[in-house]
C-alpha cells in the first residue's frame, strides 16, 4: 500500500485527522526551516531542541509524541548545512522521515514553506514514495502494513500550482517505477517471456485509450529473419517473445470518438529493453555464485514496461513505442554454441564466441525491427555488461550515443531526476575489437573496454537514427544479502520524455 501525497499552504486546517504529526526541519545552526509557518509551535520546538541536545546535523531525529487527542506529534529532522542540501541528502532525509513516521503516524504534515525549489521537491517526493515500496508476494507471513497513509506538504501559496504539476509527475513515475520493480522482483519460474507478454496485454487493457500491444513469437521472428534473437531464445523451453507497446499520446480525438484503430501519425520515440528473464550464460555457463540474481537480467524490458505505465498515468502528449525483447538464456541441445554464425535481421552476420554475451544479440534484431517506425530517437537499456559495473559501480548508468542532442537531453533529465548517468566513449577505434575472420563481426571484443565494445556492437544495428544505449547493469538492482530491483532508470526516462513534450510545444 503506497502513501498519498497532498499539498496545502496552511496549518490552520481543522480536519487534521487523529494524532497528526508535523515534520519540521532544523539546520545545524538550530534554525527552524519555514519558521514563519510554525509560530504557534515555536516554544515547544525550542524546548524539544534544548532538552534533547538536538544539534541539527543531517539525518538526526527527535520525536515528541502526542499525549492527548488535542496535541500533535513533532518530528524534528536535522538537515545539516542548509546551503549544501543536495539530491543525495534529500533522498536520505526522505527515507529518514518515512521510517520514523510509518510505524505510528497516520497523517503527517511536512513543513517546507519556500525552503526548496521545484526540482528538489520532486526528488524528495519520489524518494518518500519509494521508501514505502515493498515486495512481499511470496512471504507466508507478511509484514504489518504501515500506519502512515497520507503526507501533506505545507508550502507557500505562491508555489502551489507549479508544485502540483511536479507532484503529479512524481506520483506517475512512482507508479511506473513500482511496476518495474514488481516485474523484476518476480522469481524466474514465474516471470518468463510469456508471462511478460501477458502483463503487457493487461497493461494495454487497463489503458485502452492510450495503449495498443503486439506480441511476436518465435514463428514470426523466424519469418523476419531475427536469427540473433532466436540464437538465444531457442535454447529454452519457454518461447521468446518480442513485445511491442504503442503509446498514442498524440492520437486525435476524432480517432478516439470514432473507435478507429489508432495510428502513430507522428514519429515516435522508441524505447527498447533487454528482457532476458533468466541468464544462465547458455553453453558458456556462468559460475553458480550469484547466479540467482540473473533473474534481474530482464530489468531493461521491465524499465520499458514501467515507463509505459508511468506515461499512461501522466498522460504525456507524445507518441512512444516500447519494445521488450524477452528470452531465456538456457543451456540445452537447442542452445547456440561458441563458434556458431547467425545472420541478423538486417543481413549482417555475427560469429558467437560467447553465449553469455546474449543481451546484445536479442537487442540487435530488436533495434533493426523498431526502425520500421522511423523514430525520432531510439533509446535502449540493458543490464548488458559486468564491465560497466567495474567502471561506474552502482551509482551511475553508462550512456553511449551517436547523437549530441539525445545525449544532452538525457544528461539534463538525469540531473533533474537524480537518476544519474555518465557519458562513455564510442570511438570507431574500438570497433576493431569486434572484427571476425569468419563473419561480419563477433559478439565479444575481449576484456579491454568490455562495456564500450558491447555498445559498439549495438551501434552496428542502429543505421542513421539518433540513438542512445544505457548500460544499467550496476543500477537496475541492488546486490548483496537483500537483492532487489531499484526501478531505475524509469525516473530518467520520464524526465527525458517530459522534456521532449516541452520542446515540442515550444516549436
Amino acid at each position: 500500500m503506497s502513501i498519498k501525497l497532498k499539498l496545502t499552504h496552511s496549518l490552520s486546517n481543522k480536519k487534521l485527522g487523529k494524532h497528526p504529526c508535523y515534520v519540521i526541519f532544523i539546520d545545524e545552526d538550530k534554525q527552524i526551516i519555514a519558521s514563519d509557518l510554525l509560530a504557534e509551535f515555536q516554544d515547544n520546538i525550542n524546548k524539544l531542541i534544548s532538552r534533547s541536545n538536538f544539534s541539527g546535523k543531517a539525518n538526526e531525529v527527535v520525536i515528541h509524541h502526542a499525549l492527548n487527542d488535542n496535541e500533535v506529534s513533532l518530528l524534528l529532522v536535522g538537515i545539516g548545512n542548509k546551503n549544501k542540501l543536495n539530491a543525495t541528502l534529500l533522498q536520505k532525509l526522505a527515507k529518514t522521515v518515512y521510517s520514523n513516521l510509518s510505524s505510528h503516524s497516520k497523517n503527517a504534515y511536512v513543513v517546507l514553506g519556500d525552503s526548496i525549489d521545484e526540482v528538489q521537491f520532486g526528488q524528495f517526493c519520489l524518494a518518500l514514495l519509494n521508501s514505502s515500496y515493498s515486495f512481499q508476494n511470496y512471504k507466508s507471513q507478511k509484514a504489518d502494513n504501515p500506519h502512515l497513509t497520507t503526507v501533506n506538504f505545507i508550502i507557500n501559496l505562491d508555489n502551489q500550482s507549479a508544485f502540483e504539476t511536479v507532484l503529479a509527475l512524481q506520483v506517475a513515475i512512482f507508479q511506473g517505477q513500482s511496476a518495474t520493480r514488481d516485474l523484476a522482483n518476480e522469481p524466474p519460474n514465474v516471470c518468463n517471456p510469456v508471462y511478460f507478454a501477458e502483463q503487457a496485454k493487461k497493461l494495454a487493457k487497463a489503458y485502452p485509450d492510450l495503449l495498443t500491444v503486439q506480441v511476436l513469437g518465435e514463428k514470426e521472428m523466424t519469418k523476419l529473419g531475427m536469427n540473433c534473437f532466436l540464437a538465444v531464445s531457442r535454447g529454452s523451453d519457454n518461447e521468446g517473445q518480442l513485445i511491442i507497446l504503442e503509446y498514442h499520446g498524440l492520437a486525435s480525438e476524432k480517432q478516439a470518438k470514432k473507435g478507429k484503430k489508432k495510428k502513430l501519425e507522428d514519429k515516435p520515440i522508441v524505447l527498447v529493453g533487454k528482457g532476458v528473464t533468466f541468464d544462465t550464460g547458455g553453453i558458456s555457463l556462468k559460475p553458480a555464485l550469484g547466479m540467482g540474481e540473473m533473474k534481474f537480467d530482464m530489468s531493461g524490458a521491465a524499465t520499458v514496461f514501467g515507463t509505459m505505465k508511468a506515461l499512461c498515468e501522466a498522460r504525456l502528449p507524445l507518441n512512444v513505442v516500447g519494445a521488450m525483447a524477452c528470452a531465456e538464456n538456457m543451456p540445452s541441445g537447442k542452445a547456440s554454441r561458441p563458434g556458431d554464425i547467425m545472420t541478423a535481421m538486417n543481413g549482417k552476420t555475427v560469429e558467437i564466441l560467447n553465449t553469455d554475451a546474449e543481451g546484445r544479440l536479442v537487442l540487435a534484431d530488436t533495434l533493426v525491427y523498431v526502425q520500421r517506425y522511423q523514430p525520432k530517437a531510439i533509446i535502449d537499456m540493458a543490464t548488458l555488461t559486468g564491465a560497466c559495473v567495474v567502471a561506474l559501480g552502482h551509482v551511475r548508468s553508462g550512456v553511449y550515443s551517436n547523437d549530441e542532442d539525445v545525449l544532452f537531453e538525457l544528461e539534463q533529465a538525469s540531473e533533474i531526476a537524480h537518476d544519474r548517468i555518465w557519458h562513455m566513449p564510442l570511438d570507431d577505434d574500438y570497433q576493431e575489437q569486434l572484427n571476425s575472420n569468419m563473419a561480419d563481426m563477433q559478439n565479444i571484443g575481449g576484456m579491454p573496454a568490455g562495456s564500450v565494445t558491447a555498445s559498439c556492437f549495438l551501434s552496428k544495428f542502429v543505421a542513421d537514427y539518433p540513438w542512445a544505449h544505457l548500460d544499467i547493469a550496476g543500477t537496475a538492482w541492488q546486490t548483496g544479502k537483500e537483492p532487489q530491483a531499484t526501478g531505475r532508470p524509469v525516473p530518467l526516462l520520464m524526465h527525458y520524455l517530459q522534456r521532449q513534450v516541452v520542446s515540442h510545444s515550444s516549436e
